[in-house]
């Protein structure tokens, strides 16, 4: 890892107790997810976990000396920013963890802490793969890593995904990401914290 990017993991405190090296999404077959130090200092849990896959989701490239060789990887380079268009590669990385679990290969999704990218990620591929909804995929996420909680912006890009899931065709579909694509609204950290709250009101 990048030592510059230790400050990313200053602000933990009791978090860490529910956060694995490696923890399995229940019902999703060979399906893990974690943070980034996993991937660094637990060879062998991927070895015990049969994992040939890693989809990585962090806003800098891990490509070190050949570290991650021994895995087919799709990078996916993005910030924890509620502004952020993750949307726009959750049917490129649902093809790819769908590929490798359905040879029965495991599939490791990370980004820098497992909590929010990554989580995004999984839901997004819950989501499709089982036709619930982002809060469903979340809840079933969350048994597994109860840290788990994508932030304010990617919810709403997974109740995006449920739309176009939901369309009638591609046509349509493509036209939901569209309108949300054109009409979304970038804000500061706190302006999305207020959003949600006012929603729950």
């Amino acid at each position: 890892m990048p030592p510059a990017r230790f400050w990313e993991f200053a602000h933990l405190s009791d978090d860490f107790k529910n956060m694995g090296w490696l923890d399995q999404v229940p019902r999703a077959g060979k399906l893990f997810i974690g943070g980034l130090h996993a991937l660094y200092q637990k060879p062998d849990l991927f070895a015990l976990a049969g994992i040939t896959h890693v989809v990585t989701v962090l806003d800098f490239d891990i490509y070190e000396a050949g570290s991650l060789k021994q895995y087919e990887h799709l990078m996916l380079r993005v910030e924890d920013d509620p502004n952020e268009n993750l949307l726009q590669y959750f049917t490129e990385s649902n093809a790819f963890i769908e590929a490798a679990l359905a040879t029965g290969r495991g599939v490791f999704v990370h980004c820098a802490m497992g909590k929010s990218r990554s989580a995004t990620i999984v839901c997004a591929y819950l989501m499709k793969r089982y036709g619930v909804s982002p809060e469903s995929a979340l809840s079933q996420l969350c048994e597994g890593r109860p840290v788990c909680s994508p932030n304010q912006g990617f919810m709403e890009q997974l109740e995006v995904f449920q739309e176009m899931l939901q369309a009638s065709d591609e046509t349509a579909a493509d036209a939901a990401y569209q309108k949300w694509l054109q009409n979304r609204r970038k804000m500061d950290w706190w302006a999305w914290e207020r959003r949600t709250k006012d929603a729950k009101l």
